[in-house]
């Protein structure tokens, strides 16, 4: 591939498959330090679907918008499956920041928590230094130097980039299996507009929203996986997105959560 794709790269942390014990886990309970409010909607508690320990997993602060200590704890509403494009979709999901002392325990779940609503099986994972590229829906393919016909050629390039693993993900840039345009569905949603067909997009309250600062974040691109029997729908991803200037503040507590799937 030429050195203009190549610079299109942004680095990221790829979560991989750990052969240790890890506090970083997809699946599983929650494992902390401390105690926290488990997240809940409509007075039932979201199911818990994974954590980061980010001294594990940013020990180099290779994303400099992440903290370096604390545990992420990563909740979802497996009931009602949000999708994250109407407003009413607050609340269907959690993170939330746990920087307790460095002796974890299993923390006691909810005594009304569905038990369907944990996985079964535990994934632990490490990081790994990356390189993501964009979508080709954010590529100018002639100003790379690539015809338009022949952008197979840049998928085949981000398929064979990534391998056959799934594709979880800290930072850089998405792998979306719809639209490319989270960032902006996060900025819409989060502030109240409904994005589920194009009068949203085009009215006075999305113009608004645009103009403000835009700087949403990758925070995990949880990816379906067969191995903890993970599903998102149809082959789908989860995309959890924060916004750069609160994370930086270690909050957490106001995330967007976008579901794609084929």
């Amino acid at each position: 591939m030429n050195e203009k794709v190549l610079a299109l790269g942004q680095k990221c942390l790829r979560l991989v498959t750990s052969n240790k014990i890890t506090s970083s886990f997809l699946g599983g309970k929650p494992l902390v330090g401390g105690q926290f409010d488990w997240p809940r909607k409509n007075d039932k508690p979201l199911g818990f679907i994974g954590q980061l320990d980010l001294k594990e997993i940013n020990p180099e602060k290779e994303i400099d918008w992440l903290p370096q200590i604390g545990r992420l704890l990563f909740f979802y509403d497996l009931a009602e499956w949000p999708w994250g494009f109407d407003p009413k979709d607050t609340g269907g999901w959690a993170t939330v920041y746990e920087n307790g002392n460095s002796d974890l325990y299993p923390y006691v779940l909810p005594s009304d928590l569905d038990m369907e609503h944990l996985s079964p099986s535990i994934k632990y994972v490490k990081s790994e230094s990356f390189i993501s590229y964009p979508d080709g829906q954010r590529v100018d393919f002639e100003s790379i130097g690539i015809s338009e016909d022949d952008d197979e050629e840049y998928y085949d390039f981000i398929d064979e980039h990534f391998g056959d693993e799934p594709r979880h993900q800290i930072g850089g840039f998405p792998s979306p299996i719809q639209g490319d345009s989270m960032e902006e569905d996060c900025q819409l949603a989060s502030g109240g507009v409904y994005c589920g067909n194009s009068d949203g997009y085009n009215s006075k309250e999305a113009e608004k929203l645009r103009s403000e600062l835009l700087d949403w974040k990758l925070l995990l691109q949880f990816d379906s996986d067969d191995e903890i029997e993970a599903m998102w729908g149809d082959m789908g991803m989860l995309y959890f997105w924060v916004r750069e200037s609160e994370a930086k503040n270690c909050d957490f507590s106001k995330p967007w959560l976008i579901l794609q799937c084929s």
